[in-house]
């Protein structure tokens, strides 16, 4: 396979990686078109990876790498399998010196060696990005550590430990108790998470799949934001917000930006963050999602729609003019018309959320008599 080919595949696979399963069939048909070699090219890949999003507790399942109950040099003790994402698996440990209770997230093994060759160096980078960003504030998953477990046939697996959280994903809290949320309940909910992606705005860096999947409500303290993402840094660590490379960073098509769905409305950089974050909110505010179809395609269309900016009073929500005006500059059409980072959104909808709507001017009706 030629370098060009390579990256042909390799593009697409990060890509498909970030995609529901009904989503696909439709982003396949439109990224390989009539050119079958590739398509099967890319299934072979997909058919390595399982899919999931959120590192919470499952039912018990088998243990796929045997660590449960292994030392991690010396100073993490395994204690129990938690999910598999699409590239990692995901244990429940013990920081043996500090008796705390601690994530440990492995690389998988099961991919392609080329593939993980690449994946093995962006796993390293998201170690170090989490430890970055996450020493700046607390709404971001505290990295902890960086190492290596060689197997008992000699494999070496890079893992990251990082805190274990106690709470639920955002998406659960929605499923479990699907409401309207009134403005000040989203506001305290989601402003640490606003908080955390000003951080990383302020660093040069963006998250780009802003979901609900992607948030953490913690039991005891502040929302975090979740998954800066392997696949993504894959594509976009080191690029900068101006790259244009085909090679795009994975993302949810029913929290898309249009910039994701269609690269004529731009790169995707913070204000892609503004617009999901945006959207999330809206979804709280509304009780449904901004967005739904039966394909990625429908939800896609939809997101590069003129016609259909997901504002809460497009959604049904009864707000003021002045947050109905963040919102609508939120989830503009073009990234440049946006507010350009999330802090500034955030300011923006507090001082909405203060300001009433002004009193509306009394019709007198003059009687003739």
């Amino acid at each position: 396979m030629s370098p060009e080919r390579y990256e042909q595949v390799r593009a697409i696979f990060m890509e498909a990686c970030g995609l529901v399963p009904a989503e696909l069939a439709p982003f396949l048909d439109q990224a390989c078109g009539d050119d079958e070699a590739l398509r099967q090219e890319v299934v072979s890949l997909l058919a390595h990876v399982e899919t999931g999003d959120v590192i919470e507790p499952r039912p018990p399942a088998a243990d796929p790498l045997r660590l449960e109950g292994v030392e991690l040099d010396g100073r993490y003790r395994v204690e129990s399998y938690v999910t598999s994402g699409g590239f990692s698996h995901v244990y429940r440990g013990r920081h043996l010196a500090w008796d705390l209770p601690v994530a440990i997230k492995l690389l998988k093994q099961s991919l392609p060696a080329a593939e993980r060759a690449v994946l093995q160096d962006s796993f390293v980078r998201e170690g170090a990005l989490q430890v970055q960003l996450s020493r700046r504030t607390p709404a971001i998953v505290q990295a902890y550590d960086l190492g290596t477990w060689s197997t008992p046939r000699g494999e070496a697996i890079t893992y990251t430990v990082m805190e274990w959280l106690e709470g639920r994903a955002l998406a659960t809290a929605i499923a479990e108790d699907p409401r309207r949320w009134p403005l000040d309940e989203v506001i305290a909910t989601l402003g640490p998470v606003a908080t955390a992606l000003g951080v990383a705005h302020a660093q040069g860096i963006a998250h780009r799949d802003l979901k609900p999947d992607n948030i953490f409500v913690c039991a005891d303290g502040p929302a975090r934001l979740l998954d800066f993402g392997i696949a993504k840094l894959a594509a976009e660590y080191s690029r900068g917000f101006d790259a244009t490379s085909a090679l795009r960073s994975p993302f949810t098509a029913a929290y898309a930006a249009p910039e994701q769905a269609d690269r004529r409305f731009g790169v995707s950089g913070p204000a892609t963050d503004v617009h999901g974050l945006a959207l999330v909110c809206c979804e709280l505010l509304a009780g449904q999602r901004p967005y739904t179809g039966e394909t990625g395609t429908d939800l896609l269309r939809q997101a590069v729609d003129p016609q259909r900016r997901p504002t809460p009073r497009a959604l049904g929500v009864v707000v003021t003019d002045a947050v109905e005006a963040v919102f609508a500059a939120a989830l503009a059409l073009h990234p440049a018309a946006r507010p350009q980072d999330a802090g500034t959104f955030w300011r923006a909808l507090e001082a909405a959320a203060r300001t009433p709507d002004p009193p509306k001017k009394r019709r007198w009706l003059r009687l003739r008599g």
